[in-house]
């Protein structure tokens, strides 16, 4: 089972994002957080494969700060930004601290449940 944890602010695209993510075989979410500190220790407690990370999150925080934590504590998790932003900077931003991908929440969101399930296939290969 791939283990996936889901960072974002919003409830309404935690929940969604869970049920999409939940419907893949092999893959378990294992956790929800909506700022960093809470997602810097469900990092801690789950060790996740996979950590689906908002590039805005709540009170103003950025994600990056969750990417680096995570590199930092578990480099081999692969960390996908999700982002409202239609930004090439701020993608590439991401892409440079370590995220394995960036996707625009508005029009790539089915694009970012199939790299998970990509993952999830062939996470034991």
């Amino acid at each position: 089972m791939l283990k996936v944890v889901v960072i974002d602010d919003s409830a309404a695209i935690r929940l969604s994002l869970g049920r999409l993510l939940a419907s893949i075989p092999e893959v378990d979410v294992a956790g929800y957080a909506e700022d960093v500190l809470g997602a810097c220790g469900l990092v801690d407690s789950t060790r996740p494969d996979v950590v689906v990370l908002d590039v805005n999150l709540r009170d103003g925080e950025m994600g990056i700060e969750v990417l680096r934590y995570v590199k930092r504590r578990l480099p081999q998790t692969q960390v996908l930004a999700l982002s409202n932003m239609h930004s090439p900077n701020l993608r590439q931003n991401y892409l440079e601290a370590g995220a394995s991908a960036y996707f625009d929440k508005a029009s790539e969101f089915m694009r970012a449940r199939d790299w998970i399930a990509h993952w999830a296939l062939n996470a034991g290969k």
